[in-house]
């Protein structure tokens, strides 16, 4: 087999071609185009990593990758390979990488930066490809290159990434091979560099030249002839042109007249400066000159085309104005637009008129005259713009495709902002501005042309020197434009005339006037008419001025003229020079007064001038006697004349300075004159000419003697100084400070050229006067006059300056020392910053670079250094303290606390100063040219060091020297090694100094890493501060223990475990929290840190020995918060110190003493403590608050638990408590997982869970403080989501706690909601009021009641506080005012078992009961419970799961109804009259018992019947805590399955159904207003069943001998259920007398035949079973009630049956406070009454007590029947009837506080008659009492008072007549919101129906009279909007409209044959066992359990 074997260098990088997909063991998975790290190979294969995932290693084919050139780095740890491409492709790569996933995170939360991204990475993308493609100039790369690299610093600060650091190129820097000061340096100027993109800030130029690049793309105009483009930049705020014209010869047939110049007509407008870029307006213009006949004419395009052309000789052309095209290019002068020289812009062209000269179209062009209808379409020129920086070479070498080539170079009329020395120019621009001319014997004006020549002094033209612009060449002679027939012609022509400097002198310009005429046969015979000239030079030899010229015009006689006469040069040639009246003429010329020329010339020349006093001085050889007053006058020369001439003013001065050695005379003229030419070039505007005086002095320079003299008058200057009196020497002397630098370059250059001429001769005098110079310098720092401050000063400063230069001729070191003299010299503080200055450039200069020079200067420098900084430190440490004070007394005054501090930015200078100093320093030492730095380095940390260190803890972390400093200290110890570390430490002298600067060492470093001093994104910066804090940290363990062990020093080694898990927990060394680009880079610098400090923290923890103790618990926290750093290694080496810790305490002295002074315990063992508490009590603090904070993870759990719990049974001693803490600790961290997992979850109830969790963890560990603390979150979060019974019941937990007593609360039982109440009397008091208060929020009123009595105790029998007592009993008294008067919800409680594994730990395969919101039905719990896990699937069946779901990675829901069982033995409301208000309560609260049932079949069934085999599976649940409670859901603590029979089944049914029979016979009885038409349906579906068969049906089930042998066992069951039979007939028949009383007349047939049928089911009944008769208190009702008949609507809706009102309806007319006050029957008497619907119970559970059950084996009828009701909706009747009372009174009493009088009846009423409707209408049921009955004795129950719901006002009276047409109540606003804030579930809504009495065909298994149809809706019924179902009451009265979800809507009672239903879709239940559907139930079976259910 083959082996593997390493791969070369050149083959380690690799791109896959193909997708390799393998799922091998050892194969590593491909895509196209994936980078993959090859490090071995084998035959075909290759073992490598994806440059992605460099962790994951595995095998691929050779053949599926390429191989691609790459560079192997080695530069860090580890190895990186990477492509063999620019570095700037390699870094858009990385970063398109890297933002490709933060840019699909910012879609997903669709944040607003999403499209920026998105743009800056398309933007990358082109960039690189434009790179690769390799067809870029070197100018464009580099544009493109600053512009990615802006772009990817602006994109990282926008997404948060880190800074990435770049030299000036652009180029990415290598920490590891940048200076620590650099380094910061760079990370500043990157991000003020940010900062200002961000505000997006015009670039500021810096160069002082720019070029305007312009390419003529094309140009198109109607022409016939040729023409010339001149194109100029133009100033439109002067009017006139910047720069020379470009030319183009255009010809007629719209190209070029030079083929070669075909698209490549390129000029560049050089010479530009700052000046010109910022002007007002600037236009590129574009005249255009027609050249050929006077009239352009129409050509013939065919015959053009056939007939050669003829080009006209030159002389015969007319130059005709044309047109004028242009374009405002100020903003791309000013940057405001960028383009390319790819871009075409067009120029708008604009012909000129039959009158319009050229510059007069532009004049209108720019002013915006409406020239569009002069403008022809598709006319125009089209140009390429760009501009471009640097001079002439510069842009060469940048943009070498644009200006290489025949470009043409067009100059600005004037001179460059810089004049450099070799640029040599001497150029005139004459301008022909305008003329005036008589038409002379003409009868029209004249077509004048004129001719320019430059001729010499003997009239001859001068050849070649007259240039009309770029781009063609030069010409003899120029002539005009011609315009016609223009007697003033405005030509505004410029041209440029290029004299010979030796020629200029003599030469003048000569001007010829002809006319032109437009015959051409008359033109050839034309001849000059008149002719002018102007000289070049003027008589004092200066050049023509710069101005405009009204040039005298002379008239030719051509009969006399003799052109080669000169005597017209005596003529004057300007108006200026023309005497009055004078008439100069000569041989055939004459002055023509008519007839003028006016010009405008511009001299730019270097060479002559206009100013008589400087051509004075460069001519005063000429003239010696006038030397003085020339160089007097120089002083008065303005600067921009001298500038210009500056070299050979310079040449003169030291040609004077040379000729006149012998003599002093003019020594000191010439030396002033120098200083104003230095100082001159030194200033603001001419500073841009110090390059020129430079070049001067390099290469033109050559006085070799002036050093002599310059030495002598400057020495005078100095050792005059302290005797100065006059201003004028002071003012010399500060100005030769100020020039030092020059005047030394001066010096030593004539030395050198001295020296070089003369072979060295004259070194010695040479030195010895210069070190007599320096020396007088020195001698001048020790004067102590005031005047002398300001040169010694300007000394300082500009000394360092000649250094360079004054080493080239003198000793480096003696110069240190001479420096060093000069410096220290200086007496006083006065001039310490400029000091500070000084010594700072001489760190600067070239002298610091030589290591003798260094030794020299550096001590000093240090020295002085470290007296400035602690100076600063103790003035700004008594600045703070006085402004401290200032600042007190300025509050008191009212000052501005600014004015007051204002001393310190002095001080900062001061260390700003020195801070720059030090920075400069060791900046210079990381250089390689700095040579051996050892020594320099230990000076620098003796000296130094410690004042840096102390600096940088003292000043406040957001001064900005902070960050100075702390770079300062990082190079330091970067640049220090071992023996440097080991020498510092020898340094101190005692070991005190060493233990106090580790201690401020180590200070220092912990708080660079807790607060750091650099921006979070300063990557680069932070990590080269942390591999030097961790290179630091190492030599300072190992000098901790062998110097402060055996002396043990604790606080050292405190602050060494501190600093150094403070170090390891930083986050910038989270390397799991970084992107693996970013870690990958890190560890490939660095290694992982953190891994390397944890091992040198566990090594120095087993050094400690025997004072370990002394840390414990101090260190549990930090070592706890080290090992949970997600770093395997690190944890496995770490953890093993907690047990460690747990022995160091287990085997430590009881007592504290013995444990300081290292008592041996092993020696006593009875001392061992043997336990580790205070251990155990920290991890588990620590525990909690590190995990919360996000630390820790499952992973540490196990190793935690793998590796401390095998060290504990490996432990002989501490093994049993060791696991028991392992274990403990264990499942404490899991509890905190799950919590931190749910924190941050919207799922609130999660989080709940959670928090339940750790709290009973810590109540179990009996940990108080966390307990409460877990408490008082959970009281949060139930407030958060409105759950104040259940905030109330947390609050509790907390209360039980403390004690009533008045002693002070503990700092473990403290409130943080109430840190104001210190005993635990006052807080268990706030408390109780809080809980009072959140019950009285949540309606439980009872539980409120509770704490009040509590709280009754303590004020009336412990702290007599009659007042709060007082207070608590109104409060108590409102409290059961609301019981009994306000309507509560009933909760429902749902069965939830989480299935699977997919839910969280503490949820999966649980069961659980939920208490629902307020009017929550199953449908809504189930929606709601989906939403919160909508991966989760719904179960469908209630069968128990097998593992294939309880084990499977799923989420699966089981959601069902339970009811409550309320505990009697609790709550024994036997023989009492008990309101139902109250008993309404205890049956859904304060219960834990819950059950539900599942219908199935044992026995096949029968289909006739299938009773006889319907079994039930009963099933209850008891959960942990009772409901309510902490939460509102408890998991099952039990679960128990029972079967009950059929026989007991129907038992139930027959219960439920007699007691709903009893419950509407009471209700009516009650409220005989009341519409019965549910009475009368339950009447006939008892007596007439037709769909479930009533009794028969279970007679024939149960009552046969067949059953009887199959169930001997049922003989008891069958007795009671034929019982229950017979006990019925008395029921019914009570029932059919209260009917036939309150029946309507229309109803009387259907009651008639109800009674027939009742007559014959009585008859069989009694006749088998035997005769019942009912209790007395049910007869008595009935005998009572009243004689009522109305007409019955057939159209009825099902609002009008009581016992089918929906509990929404009631609760909210009951909320609304609407009764009905009715007649009473036999007082007369109005009675006012709360709505008491007889309902149908919902569930199967009955309210029979099992006592009660006995009685009804023998019925009967003389004793109290118990009521059966379960459900009453009115709160505000519990009254009992006085004795006087009626029965029914008696047995339901109402409270009747406003009856309405018989006038108020009769208002009312005839208000009512206005309201009513013909339709079916809703009758609102008032509420009836509320009493529930367990007992037969009448009297035994007191009278009570109720106070109704309605409000105060008289409630609405309705007169009982035949025809009642009630009005429907408003609902309550209350009542209203709650049904708007529920969700819109089909729950909620409500269905009407008819009423028919008609037999319906299809008869219904429901007990319910709701029939509609399927078409019909609420409009069909013309009735109101259905009432919102979420106010209904379960236990109210059934609700037919919105069935419920269990299977207990399977048992109701029968209905009559003439009534259908409706039946509201809902959610199928879960399904049973069986597929077969359930039987068509009997009635509803009551709820109480029976004494049969063992049946």
């Amino acid at each position: 087999m083959t082996k593997w074997k390493v791969v070369s260098e050149r083959d380690k990088y690799g791109i896959a071609i193909f997708n390799f997909k393998e799922k091998g063991k050892f194969c590593l998975e491909l895509q196209v185009g994936e980078a993959v790290y090859i490090i071995k190979e084998s035959g075909e294969w290759y073992f490598g990593c994806t440059a992605n995932n460099r962790d994951c290693h595995g095998i691929f084919p050779k053949s599926f990758i390429q191989i691609r050139e790459s560079v192997v780095d080695k530069s860090g740890p580890v190895e990186m390979i990477v492509p063999n491409h620019s570095p700037i492709v390699l870094e858009i790569t990385a970063v398109l990488r890297e933002w490709g996933v933060l840019w699909k995170q910012l879609y997903v939360t669709r944040h607003s930066e999403y499209e920026k991204i998105q743009k800056m990475m398309l933007e990358l993308m082109r960039c690189r490809t434009k790179i690769l493609s390799g067809n870029l100039p070197v100018d464009e790369i580099k544009d493109i290159k600053q512009l990615v690299t802006s772009k990817i610093d602006l994109g990282n600060n926008t997404l948060g990434l880190d800074m990435v650091v770049r030299d000036e190129q652009g180029n990415i820097l290598n920490p590891m091979l940048t200076s620590a000061i650099q380094l910061y340096m760079y990370h500043d100027c990157a991000t003020k560099r940010i900062k200002g993109s961000h505000t997006k800030t015009n670039k500021v130029v810096t160069h002082h030249s720019h070029i305007f690049f312009v390419s003529i793309r094309n140009f198109v105009c109607k022409m016939t002839e040729d023409a010339d483009l001149l194109m100029m930049l133009y100033d439109a705020k002067e009017g006139k042109p910047i720069t020379e014209s470009y030319v183009v010869r255009w010809s007629r047939e719209g190209l070029a007249q030079d083929v070669d110049q075909i698209n490549n007509l390129r000029v560049l407008f050089t010479d530009l400066g700052q000046r010109d870029l910022r002007r007002d307006k600037v236009y590129l213009v574009c005249f255009v000159v027609r050249i050929g006949a006077m009239e352009a004419k129409e050509l013939d395009i065919k015959r053009a085309s056939q007939m050669p052309r003829k080009t006209p000789a030159l002389t015969d052309c007319i130059r005709r104005p044309c047109g004028v095209a242009a374009l405002d290019v100020t903003l791309y002068l000013k940057g405001g637009i960028e383009t390319n020289e790819d871009t075409h812009i067009p120029v708008p062209f604009t012909p000129c008129g039959d009158k319009d000269n050229l510059d007069g179209t532009l004049k209108k062009i720019l002013a915006g005259k409406d020239m569009n209808q002069k403008e022809p379409k598709g006319q125009g020129l089209w140009t390429s713009l760009k501009l471009l920086h640097g001079d002439l070479k510069q842009v060469r070498e940048e943009n070498p495709h644009l200006v290489l080539g025949s470009v043409a170079i067009a100059r600005k009329m004037g001179f460059p902002e810089i004049i450099l020395p070799g640029d040599v120019r001497n150029d005139l621009y004459l301008t022909l501005v305008c003329g005036e001319f008589s038409r002379g014997s003409k009868s029209t004006d004249k077509n004048v042309e004129v001719t320019v020549r430059v001729c010499n002094e003997k009239g001859q033209s001068i050849p070649g020197v007259i240039m009309l612009g770029a781009g063609v060449s030069p010409q003899d002679e120029y002539r005009s434009v011609v315009y016609y027939h223009e007697d003033k012609p405005k030509w505004f022509e410029t041209l440029k005339i290029a004299v010979p400097i030796d020629e200029f002198k003599s030469c003048h310009i000569k001007f010829y006037f002809k006319h032109r005429s437009s015959n051409e046969a008359k033109d050839k015979s034309e001849k000059i008419y008149a002719i002018s000239y102007v000289k070049l030079m003027q008589d004092n030899g200066t050049t023509l001025p710069d101005t405009v010229h009204d040039l005298l015009v002379y008239k030719v006689d051509h009969k006399k003229f003799d052109e080669s006469d000169l005597g017209y040069l005596k003529l004057p040639s300007t108006k200026s020079d023309l005497a009055e009246g004078q008439k100069p003429q000569i041989s055939g010329l004459s002055i023509s007064t008519k007839d003028n020329l006016t010009i405008q010339t511009n001299v730019c020349s270097t060479k002559l001038t206009q100013n008589v006093d400087l051509l004075g001085l460069l001519k005063w050889a000429g003239q010696p006697e006038k030397l003085q007053d020339s160089l007097k006058a120089l002083m008065k020369v303005d600067g921009e004349e001298i500038v210009k001439f500056l070299q050979d003013v310079l040449d003169a001065l030291f040609n004077i300075l040379m000729q006149n050695s012998d003599s002093d005379m003019y020594d000191k003229m010439v030396f002033e004159c120098l200083l104003h030419i230095i100082n001159l070039v030194s200033s603001g505007k001419y500073q841009h000419f110090q390059p020129v005086l430079d070049l001067y002095i390099k290469e033109s320079f050559s006085a070799t003697l002036a050093y002599h003299k310059l030495m002598h008058v400057l020495k005078q200057y100095i050792d005059e100084a302290d005797q100065e009196i006059a201003n004028l020497d002071s003012d010399i002397l500060h100005r030769a400070m100020k020039s030092l630098q020059y005047i030394i370059k001066f010096i030593v250059r004539s030395r050198i050229l001295h020296a070089e001429l003369n072979e060295g001769q004259g070194e010695e005098d040479f030195s010895y006067s210069l070190r007599g110079l320096l020396q007088s310098m020195i001698n001048l720092m020790s004067y102590t006059n005031k005047h002398i401050v300001v040169h010694q000063a300007s000394c300082l400063k500009y000394l360092p300056t000649t250094i360079p230069d004054i080493l080239e001729v003198f000793s480096p070191t003696d110069l240190s020392q001479m420096l060093l003299s000069m410096i220290f010299s200086l007496q006083g503080t006065h001039l310490a910053t400029q000091k500070m200055y000084t010594l700072k450039d001489i760190v600067l200069s070239e002298l610091f670079l030589d290591p003798e020079c260094r030794s020299i200067l550096l001590p000093s420098i240090l020295k002085q250094v470290r007296e400035m900084l602690d100076n600063s430190n103790e003035a700004r440490f008594g600045l703070e303290s006085r402004n401290r004070s200032k600042a007190k007394i300025a509050k008191v005054l009212g000052a501005f606390e600014e004015n007051i501090l204002g001393d310190g930015d002095l001080i900062l200078d001061e260390m700003s100063m020195c801070v720059q100093i030090l920075s400069d320093l060791m900046e210079l030492l990381f250089q390689k040219k700095a040579g051996q730095t050892m020594d320099d380095i230990t000076l620098i940390m003796q000296t130094i060091l410690r004042t840096v260190i102390q600096t940088t803890i003292r000043l406040p972390r957001k001064n900005e020297l902070n960050k100075s400093l702390v770079s300062i200290m990082i190079a330091v110890f970067r640049q220090m090694t071992p023996n440097h570390f080991e020498q510092y430490f020898e340094h101190f002298s005692t070991r005190i100094d060493l233990l106090d600067f580790l201690m401020e060492i180590l200070s220092a470093f912990r708080d660079l890493v807790s607060v750091p001093v650099y921006p979070n994104d300063w990557c680069d910066m932070i990590m080269l501060q942390n591999s030097v804090i961790l290179k630091s940290l190492r030599y300072f363990s190992h000098n901790i223990r062998d110097y402060f062990t055996n002396q043990f020093e604790k606080q050292v080694w405190n602050n060494f475990f501190h600093c150094a898990i403070a170090f390891l927990t930083q986050p910038a060394l989270q390397l799991d929290s970084f992107s693996a680009n970013k870690r990958a880079r890190i560890i490939s610098r660095y290694k992982d840190m953190r891994r390397e400090t944890a091992f040198e923290i566990r090594v120095m923890w087993f050094n400690l020995g025997s004072h370990k103790i002394q840390f414990i618990p101090e260190l549990v926290g930090p070592f706890l918060e080290m090992t949970m750093i997600p770093e395997v290694e690190l944890r496995k080496a770490t953890i093993p110190i907690f047990f460690d810790m747990m022995q160091c305490e287990f085997y430590s002295s009881k007592s504290e003493e013995d444990n300081i002074m290292r008592m041996d315990t092993k020696k006593d063992s009875s001392q061992i403590k043997a336990n580790f508490c205070k251990f155990e009590d920290e991890m588990i603090a620590k525990l909690d608050s590190l995990v919360e904070g996000g630390k820790g993870d499952h992973q540490y759990k196990d190793l935690f638990n793998s590796i401390l719990l095998e060290l504990s049974k490996s432990h002989s001693t501490m093994s049993i408590q060791g696991q028991h803490f392992v274990e403990t600790m264990t499942k404490l961290m899991e509890c905190l997982l799950e919590y931190r997992n749910v924190v941050t979850e919207e799922n609130k109830e999660n989080r709940m869970s959670c928090t339940v969790n750790v709290l009973n963890f810590y109540n179990q560990i009996n940990r108080k403080e966390m307990y409460i603390r877990y408490v008082n979150k959970l009281y949060e979060l139930h407030l958060e989501c409105e759950n104040f019974t259940e905030a109330a019941y947390t609050l509790k937990l907390h209360s039980k706690l403390l004690l009533w007593s008045n002693s002070k609360t503990s700092l473990l039982l403290r409130s943080s909601r109430s840190p104001e109440h210190r005993t635990h009397r006052e807080l268990k008091e706030k408390i109780y009021n809080d809980m009072i208060d959140n019950f009285d929020r949540g309606k439980m009123w009872e539980c409120a009641l509770e704490i009040c009595k509590e709280l009754i105790v303590q004020y009336e029998q412990e702290t007599y506080e009659y007042v709060k007592l007082s207070e608590l009993h109104k409060r108590m008294a409102v409290f059961y005012q609301k019981i009994i008067e306000q309507i509560r919800p009933e909760p429902e409680y749902f069965r939830v078992a989480f299935y699977g594994r997919g839910f969280p730990s503490f949820l999966q395969n649980k069961v659980y009961v939920y208490r629902g919101k307020e009017y929550e039905r199953l449908s809504d719990f189930s929606s709601r419970t989906q939403l919160q896990f909508p991966n989760a699937e719904l179960m469908k069946k209630l069968v128990p799961p097998g593992e294939d779901i309880t084990e499977s990675d799923k989420q699966y829901l089981q959601i069902n109804k339970v009811d409550p069982v309320m505990n009697e033995n609790e709550y024994n409301f036997s023989g009492k009259n008990v309101n139902e208000s109250i008993v309404k309560f205890y049956r859904v609260n304060e219960v834990r018992k819950f059950r539900y049932s599942r219908p199935f079949h044992k026995e096949p069934r029968d289909p006739d019947n299938e009773f006889a085999s319907l079994w039930l599976a009963r099933t209850v649940l008891t959960t942990e805590e009772s409901f309510p409670g902490i939460l509102h859901w408890f998991p099952v603590d039990s679960c128990e399955t029972h079967h009950l029979s059929p026989i007991v089944n129907a038992i139930e049914d027959m219960e439920a159904s007699i007691k709903s029979l009893r419950d509407l016979i009471v209700y009516h009885a009650n409220n005989p207003t009341q519409l019965c038409s549910n009475l009368s349906m339950k009447l006939n579906g008892v007596v007439e069943p037709a769909v479930n068969g009533g009794i028969k049906k279970y007679e024939k089930a149960f009552f046969t001998g067949d059953y009887l042998e199959a169930n001997p066992d049922q003989e008891t069951g069958i007795a009671m259920l034929k019982n229950l039979m017979a006990c019925q007939i008395p029921v019914i028949e009570i029932g059919l007398d209260l009917h036939r009383r309150l029946v309507p007349e229309d109803m009387v047939p259907f009651h008639q035949k109800i009674e027939e049928q009742f007559v014959l089911l009585k008859d069989e009944v009694e006749s088998k079973y035997g005769k019942r008769k009912c209790d007395q208190q049910l007869e008595q009702l009935i005998s009572s009630a009243p004689v009522v008949r109305r007409q019955f609507s057939r159209t009825s809706t099902i609002c009008e049956l009581p016992s089918r009102m929906s509990e929404v309806s009631l609760l909210a007319e009951a909320g609304a406070g609407v009764s009905i006050s009715v007649t009473n029957a036999q007082g007369g008497g109005s009675t006012s009454g709360g709505a008491q619907a007889a309902t149908t119970q919902r569930s199967r559970v009955s309210s029979l007590t099992r006592s009660n059950l006995k009685n009804l084996t023998n019925f009967d009828f003389t004793k109290s029947f118990t009521n059966l009701h379960t459900g009453t909706l009115g709160r505000n009747s519990g009254l009992k009837a006085s004795s006087s009372s009626t029965p029914v009174q008696k047995l339901f009493p109402r409270n009747l506080p406003n009856s309405a009088s018989p006038s108020k009846r009769e208002k009312k009423r005839d208000k009512d008659k206005s309201r009513r409707k013909t339709s079916a209408s809703t009758l609102s049921i008032p509420p009836s009492p509320g009493t529930q009955w367990y007992t037969e004795n009448e009297g035994s129950s007191p009278q009570q008072g109720s106070t109704p719901i309605s409000s105060s006002t008289t409630p609405p009276v309705f007169e009982l007549r035949q025809e009642l047409t009630p009005k429907r109540p408003l609902r309550s606003e209350v009542e209203k919101e709650k049904r708007l804030s529920r969700p819109n579930s089909g729950s909620f809504t409500m269905r009407f129906s008819t009423l028919s009495l008609t037999p319906s065909k299809n008869g219904s298994n429901r007990d319910s009279i709701v029939t509609t149809d399927s078409t019909a809706s609420e409009e069909d019924f013309n009735i109101p909007p259905p009432l919102p179902a979420k106010q209904r009451v379960e236990a109210a009265e059934p609700d037919y409209c919105n069935l419920p979800d269990d299977e207990d809507v399977l048992r109701k009672p029968p209905l009559p044959n003439n009534f259908s239903k409706v039946v509201r879709k809902k959610l199928p239940p879960p399904e049973p066992e069986d597929d077969e559907r359930p039987p068509t139930p009997p009635p509803k079976k009551p709820v109480t359990k029976f004494p049969t259910d063992h049946l």
